[in-house]
């Protein structure tokens, strides 16, 4: 299925996604990430659904974590998440995130990023060092403040678990159906997985139900022969 964040039938992506985020997991899971990391660096034979189930589990165990800071910094950590990035960042990035933020009124580094003008603004190399040190500083933030982001956490955890609950039963929906309903319901329910464990977006799970009672209604409808 094109245009995944993460394909799960490709070793490479999948021990990419586990290296990034790894730290995020606890102590079990993150030992067992790098017990993966470690075999295909060696060249080792490494079962791809094996892989992809436990990418994909760690994925929903680290969602409520990424989801907490997510929430604190779009929030009340808005200008936090901006002072600690101009700290840390090379000179000449946080001078030019300044004069950004000057010319164009963004009040946070979300509002930058989604800017128009961010991608003509920022070269390929500033980009990426943006990225890469919000990760580190938002996971830095997390193990330093996991009290502070427990309530975001625990309302995460409702979220994710409500998520995979939905996701499971749109894939159930597909059981008896004609293979084309059938393949178009289950790329749906991988399109919104990917979306969510993955990329760490966040969807409502009324959008969720709304694509549950769509379905079901679809499958009471009686089908041509």
């Amino acid at each position: 299925m094109e245009g995944l964040f993460l394909n799960l039938m490709n070793s490479a992506e999948m021990v990419s996604f586990l290296a990034q985020w790894s730290d995020w997991a606890p102590a079990k899971s993150k030992a067992k990430a790098e017990a993966f990391i470690s075999a295909y660096d060696e060249g080792q034979e490494v079962d791809k659904a094996e892989l992809g189930q436990f990418v994909k589990d760690m994925a929903i165990e680290i969602w409520p974590a990424r989801f907490a800071v997510t929430r604190f910094f779009a929030q009340e950590g808005a200008l936090v998440e901006w002072d600690r990035m101009v700290q840390t960042v090379r000179r000449s990035t946080a001078h030019l995130m300044e004069r950004f933020r000057q010319g164009t009124g963004c009040k946070s580094l979300d509002e930058m990023l989604a800017h128009d003008e961010f991608d003509t603004a920022f070269r390929e190399e500033e980009r990426h060092e943006i990225e890469q040190v919000r990760q580190d500083l938002r996971l830095d933030y997390y193990k330093s403040h996991t009290q502070t982001l427990q309530s975001f956490v625990a309302e995460g955890q409702e979220i994710i678990d409500g998520c995979v609950e939905r996701l499971e039963s749109l894939r159930a929906l597909s059981e008896g159906w004609p293979s084309l309903l059938a393949e178009e319901l289950l790329n749906k329910a991988k399109s919104y997985e990917d979306a969510i464990f993955f990329k760490g977006e966040h969807i409502p799970l009324e959008t969720l139900d709304e694509e549950l009672a769509y379905y079901r209604e679809q499958k009471e409808l009686p089908i041509d022969e």
